[in-house]
């Protein structure tokens, strides 16, 4: 069942297979979100905060799976860029060892939540964010390893799959969420419990392709041989990925906060409504990066510089494309879109939303690919170090122009600033790493080889 995509020889085919079906699920996955808060906004307002206080963490639940997959695909598609198959086979059985430490360390910190929440809560509103989270916290195994498979699979050219599972999942999740939560009657529980039986469906079926030998990469102790190496090469490239999230969420209570004093309560929903669209737009974005990490992973491990410089600037050129008619698209139908979650008669503030979103959507497909491309190396640090010097910048920019102008558009354009600015530095960055690799690989290899013996 699995695909044969030689991403050495073939790199822009392997691309193209690879990035289609991870770029159907980004895409999908972002229309779930807003249905799946749509349908929780039915029940009742207390509902769809508990859900939107529940948010964050679930998120960073996903997270956890999602960065340790990412980083398990970078050293296994390093060492089968560089032939080295058996510490590939290695590298997974590593990867599987990380996440379950992950697993649980997170039940051992989600035992005092509870009692956190209700601390803080004196209106029992909590009682439904436990609702929500109870189940989700059950089931947490589930959510980490079916994101950990997604990305391993990758790791071997083999996307469509994960895509198909994911995507079906979803729809799923979509149809039993009015079930379990009106005709069940079971409220914002029927939400949570909805997305754990549609979540186990891949994850066994994940589970069923590894343990029946279906996959190109085995799934089997005989490989296993302890290596710190490799935990520290996936350790590099998960730590960066989920910080992260967790740098961004810090870095929107700041921006809230600035646009509930210029703008009253209507900009953050303002704001938390572009971030919605933005994920939706940057969507194809994403599944192009995806796609490029696992493809840059193999061109790195095989030492085919040129190939990964020009591979920098194909999808380059693609993401712009796609970017520049994503954003004709917005700026026609920008008013709709905004109806949609009920914002009407703020047509100025939404205009410069999609001027300024524009500039935004441009600067981001070159972030995105140099730092996907930097998960490909194992030198996600550098994304990290970029990522907070951007945040910093970021609050600094709005900082000082919300002194100078004391508007809300002192957000639009602080964002945008810090976009242009780290996008050409992470442009520049990479371009030097491409250009010095001949220099800095000669005669080296760039994953640590073990023998068989070893």
């Amino acid at each position: 069942m699995s695909e044969e995509i030689d991403m050495v020889s073939q790199p822009k085919e392997s691309f193209w297979k690879l990035s289609i079906p991870i770029m159907a699920f980004c895409i999908f996955d972002s229309i779930y979100g807003i249905v799946d808060m749509a349908w929780v906004s039915q029940i009742s307002v207390e509902a769809s905060f508990a859900m939107g206080v529940s948010i964050p963490l679930v998120t960073l639940i996903f997270a956890f799976g999602d960065s340790i997959g990412q980083g398990t695909n970078s050293i296994m598609s390093r060492f089968m860029g560089a032939d080295d198959y058996e510490s590939a086979y290695n590298a997974l059985i590593h990867g599987i060892i990380f996440a379950n430490i992950i697993w649980v360390l997170i039940i051992i910190l989600l035992v005092f939540t509870p009692g956190k929440l209700f601390d803080m809560d004196s209106n029992h509103t909590y009682l439904l964010v436990l609702d929500y989270l109870i189940p989700i916290i059950s089931f947490v195994y589930v959510f980490i390893f079916v994101n950990v498979f997604a990305e391993t699979l990758q790791a071997e050219g083999n996307s469509r799959i994960p895509a198909v599972l994911m995507i079906s999942s979803n729809i799923l999740n979509i149809i039993l969420d009015p079930i379990f939560i009106f005709n069940f009657n079971m409220g914002i529980k029927g939400a949570a419990y909805a997305t754990v039986l549609t979540s186990a469906i891949p994850f066994v079926f994940f589970l069923f392709l590894y343990l029946s030998g279906r996959t190109k990469v085995p799934l089997s102790l005989k490989y296993f041989k302890f290596r710190p190496y490799i935990l520290y090469e996936i350790f590099k490239v998960t730590l960066p990925n989920f910080l992260d999230n967790g740098l961004w969420a810090f870095t929107a209570t700041f921006i809230n906060g600035i646009l509930l004093v210029t703008l009253g309560e209507i900009g953050p929903v303002l704001y938390s409504t572009s971030n919605k669209i933005r994920g939706l737009l940057v969507s194809p974005i994403k599944g192009y990066g995806r796609a490029l990490m696992s493809v840059t992973g193999h061109l790195f491990g095989a030492q085919s510089f040129d190939e990964l410089s020009e591979m920098f600037n194909y999808t380059l050129k693609i993401s712009l494309i796609t970017a520049v008619a994503l954003v004709a698209a917005f700026m026609i139908l920008r008013n709709p879109s905004f109806n949609f979650f009920s914002i009407i008669g703020y047509d100025s503030q939404i205009f410069n939303i999609g001027i300024f979103g524009i500039i935004i959507m441009l600067s981001a497909p070159i972030s995105m690919m140099a730092s996907k491309m930097l998960d490909g190396f194992g030198k996600s640090m550098y994304s990290l170090v970029f990522n907070c010097a951007k945040i910093g910048c970021t609050m600094i920019f709005i900082q000082i122009l919300y002194m100078v102008l004391n508007k809300g558009i002192s957000v639009l354009i602080g964002i945008t600033l810090a976009e242009l600015v780290f996008a050409i530095a992470y442009y520049l960055f990479l371009r030097y790493l491409l250009k010095n690799f001949d220099k800095k690989y000669k005669n080296k290899d760039t994953v640590k080889k073990f023998s068989s013996t070893a």
